[in-house]
């Protein structure tokens, strides 16, 4: 069944000189582009704004939900927003000022409408709506462009989102406990000022960490990343320039090796990957996918084998020929690494361990040759590495292919 969203975007900010709810800054955009972006990543293909008046503010930030490929419209009333809305539709209605995690929002969509995200009646939590003398509204709700159509019939001067809680709760709606399971400080928030998201950028970045890449992305990389991406996370930077500013890196390091500068060669190589790290960061935590990031990471590959190369053409001038098959060697054993990796990948048991040769691997591998001036050791010990690594893989696949033949039909 197709899913929609209904965003609430009409209620001031405690200091009203903040402006509206929606419009506070979060990460450098407004918390209505995240609140959009959430509902996107949990399924909903049409997000509809319920807003009585469109400041400049709000409407820029539809604008760039609209440029980033997303279908959002506004609606100024009720029966505007039931309108956009198919009956037959589920409907995924967010709570002005909600702020919950990508986890609560794939768990209501999950549920059977109609359905209420629910908090415990706790002092603490006194700022959600009381459904009962025990629990509070979390600000999510699952249920149908019928239901949201019937509830605009009878609205009349009502606030939309009580009546559709008030009705959802009459009807026996499924509650989704937002704390059953849930991390402490991941449960919903409901936000009425700047001041309430104090530090959330910083949630935001932790759970956008990437994962499933190698050890230099896992435990290298995250010590730069966690200086850099704050800041520019704050500033609302585009991720895209960094995954361009990695690449230029990658292509300077060639340029570099070819002049006779090999170190200086060596940490544009490898200052490459904390900077495509970084760019991938900060579209995690915008719950945007980065824009070409499959042509970006084969333009940082491309480059690195070039700068290989380079650097082995200017070793065979100085040692002889014998650098070239160590280098034809190792690209030939990456190579071979990546179509076993891809079979491995399609079969039961998940991907290879993070010390598997990679490009981030090989690069920072081969920093303790460099700084020695061992190069073409380096580049030997890099191509037993990627055999190593190939060997080791090849054993998996025969493995898992063999567990997976022996299961009975």
């Amino acid at each position: 069944m197709a899913l929609a969203a209904l965003i609430s975007a009409y209620r001031y900010a405690n200091d009203e000189a903040e402006g509206l709810r929606s419009t506070l800054p979060l990460a450098g955009r407004t918390l209505l582009e995240h609140q959009a972006r959430l509902a996107a990543l949990a399924g909903a293909d049409n997000v509809v704004v319920l807003a009585e008046r469109v400041p400049v503010a709000l409407a820029q930030a539809v604008e760039r939900l609209r440029r980033s490929g997303m279908r959002v419209e506004i609606a100024r009333g009720v029966n505007d927003a039931a309108d956009r809305i198919h009956p037959d539709e589920e409907l995924l209605v967010v709570g002005d000022g909600c702020l919950a995690s990508p986890r609560l929002f794939r768990r209501m969509v999950k549920a059977r409408a109609p359905a209420l995200l629910t908090v415990p009646d706790e002092p603490d939590r006194a700022m959600f709506e009381r459904m009962d003398a025990t629990v509070r509204w979390g600000g999510l709700m699952l249920v149908s462009g019928a239901f949201l159509r019937d509830t605009a019939a009878m609205l009349g001067d009502w606030d939309v989102e009580s009546t559709l809680l008030r009705r959802a709760v009459q009807g026996d709606a499924e509650r989704v406990d937002a704390t059953a399971g849930n991390a402490v400080g991941r449960t919903p928030l409901l936000v009425d000022g700047i001041i309430d998201l104090e530090g959330f950028d910083r949630h935001m970045l932790a759970t956008a960490r990437p994962r499933g890449h190698d050890w230099p992305w896992r435990h290298v990389f995250p010590l730069i990343e966690g200086v850099a991406a704050p800041p520019l996370l704050r500033r609302g930077t585009d991720p895209i320039w960094f995954a361009v500013g990695a690449v230029t890196a990658a292509v300077a390091a060639g340029i570099l090796i070819a002049a006779g500068w090999r170190l200086a060669g060596q940490a544009a190589l490898m200052l490459s990957g904390p900077i495509a790290a970084v760019a991938e960061r900060l579209a995690g935590a915008r719950l945007s996918p980065l824009r070409w990031s499959g042509a970006f990471f084969i333009a940082r590959s491309l480059a690195a084998v070039a700068a290989l190369l380079i650097l082995s053409f200017d070793l065979a001038k100085e040692t002889g020929w014998g650098a070239w098959p160590v280098a034809a060697m190792l690209l030939l054993a990456m190579a071979a690494l990546a179509g076993e990796q891809r079979i491995l990948r399609h079969l039961p048991g998940g991907s290879a361990p993070h010390w598997i040769a990679s490009l981030d691997g090989l690069i920072w591998a081969m920093l303790p040759f460099a700084l020695i001036g061992q190069w073409l050791a380096g580049i030997a010990v890099l191509a037993a590495y990627a055999l190593a690594s190939f060997g080791f893989v090849q054993r998996e696949v025969a493995i898992r292919v063999a567990a997976q033949a022996s299961e009975p039909a």
